[in-house]
């Protein structure tokens, strides 16, 4: 019921600054609620451990607070331990420190800790100062921090935030960007390709790939923050369909900076080879790149779409469709006036080039495939869709392997029933005369 309720809420808290003031407002109200608990179970007179715990234990995703929590828990506890043992055992001098702190990374490399690696020493450390004797001091810091994991996992839990606009916002700003790019090549064809644009567009390009980059961080928070997380129930499983269109736009750029070299490098051609310059060919190539650009800015505005199980956005696919068709009829009238031009020109495998980069740069954004892609993400079921990919594995395997033990007793069950139809001996394992050998069938 609770979970119902929570996929019922909208999952497009906003943009970027939206979220940051949301994750601001969720740490402070979680740190202020820890200590409120730690100061009514705790007898210490500021149990300021509470809210720090819970500051550090609250990330983006409901499973990666589980895991700090995890983590975070059993660094103090293995720490406090630690040093109420040494300090009971050998007491507190320089090198029964050096030692302490020597057994306390230990334990964090053989936890696999990671980030709370330090905080196995630290806490160690703490229960020096207060006295490894005062066993009641450790058994404080301990309850301080199960008190601030646990609020933190419970406002992780009851409030989870879905990170999956910022993601959305960045794969459209990435296609917008691109847009812009194409904008520059088409004004460039209508005017005449000049050698000097050369540089400016490798600059463009070089962007748009650290662009990608930032939309990739963006889209690896997205995935983290649905996993085990309720309002995500009703949402599509948001890594495959971002992802999906990142990977698209990726190799869409890539076959960009390969139009812009090649269309540079016609320019640098003298000027009888420099057949671009023709109206007749630079104005159907120049229509079709503003016929692509105009694709690309579809395809990326189609991914706010892509994560509604209900959405239809058969509208916006409608445009994407008609600016393809347009750009593949333009492309079309380019190559068969390029044709009568190359008929005796040594150059050809110059303007086969652009060629090849406009095919592909139409066929990275067709509508069937991003159609069919959809369907697939919308069918996708199982772990892989909630958990990370270990978890996912373990519990796909787990899964497997009881619907194969479930299937083999069914079938020895059904054997047994048939042979007892015909009186004959069901079908069991035999006693043999020693416990540790393997029954015969």
């Amino acid at each position: 019921m609770f979970s119902s309720l929570l996929g019922r809420l909208p999952v497009h808290f906003g943009g970027e600054a939206r979220f940051l003031a949301s994750r601001i407002a969720r740490l402070t109200l979680t740190s202020m609620a820890a200590y409120v608990i730690a100061d009514r179970l705790v007898p210490n007179p500021a149990p300021l451990l509470a809210p720090l715990t819970a500051l550090l234990v609250v990330q983006h995703s409901i499973y990666e607070t589980i895991k700090s929590s995890i983590g975070r828990v059993a660094a103090v506890t293995s720490g406090v331990l630690l040093a109420v043992l040494f300090g009971h055992t050998v007491g507190f001098s320089w090198w029964s420190l050096g030692l302490t702190i020597f057994a306390a990374l230990l334990i964090g490399f053989a936890l696999r800790l990671s980030d709370d690696l330090l905080e196995v020493p630290i806490s160690a450390m703490l229960i020096f100062v207060l006295g490894a004797s005062n066993t009641a001091g450790a058994a404080d810091r301990i309850l301080e921090t199960l008190i601030g994991a646990a609020t933190g996992l419970a406002a992780a839990t009851l409030v989870p935030a879905v990170r999956v606009a910022p993601a959305q916002d960045a794969l459209e700003s990435l296609g917008t960007r691109m847009g812009g790019l194409i904008d520059d090549l088409a004004a460039a064809l209508w005017r005449g390709v000049r050698p000097e644009d050369a540089q400016h567009w490798r600059a463009k390009a070089e962007r748009l790939f650290d662009d990608i980059a930032h939309t990739d961080h963006a889209l690896e928070a997205a995935e983290r923050s649905v996993q085990l997380n309720p309002r995500a129930l009703r949402v599509v499983d948001a890594g495959a369909a971002l992802r999906n269109g990142v990977e698209t736009l990726e190799r869409f750029a890539v076959s960009l900076r390969g139009l812009a070299r090649a269309v540079t490098d016609v320019a640098h051609l003298d000027e009888r080879n420099r057949i671009l310059d023709e109206p007749s060919l630079r104005e159907p190539l120049a229509e079709t790149m503003e016929a692509i650009r105009e694709a690309v800015v579809t395809y990326a505005r189609l991914a706010r779409s892509d994560l509604e199980r209900d959405a239809v956005p058969a509208d916006i696919e409608e445009q994407l469709a008609e600016a393809i068709a347009t750009a593949q009829e333009q492309r079309d009238l380019f190559v068969d006036r390029l044709l009568g031009r190359l008929a005796a020109d040594l150059r050809w495998p110059l303007y086969g080039e652009i060629l090849m980069h406009l095919d592909r740069l139409i066929d990275d954004v067709r509508v069937e495939h991003r159609a069919e892609a959809r369907e697939m993400w919308r069918r996708r079921q199982g772990p892989a869709k909630y958990l990370p990919e270990r978890p996912a594995r373990a519990v796909t395997r787990a899964g497997g392997m009881l619907r194969k033990a479930g299937r083999a007793a069914a079938d020895s069950a059904e054997r047994n029933a048939a042979a007892a139809d015909v009186g004959a001996t069901p079908n069991r394992p035999r006693e043999t005369g020693h416990s540790h050998h393997p029954p015969e069938r």
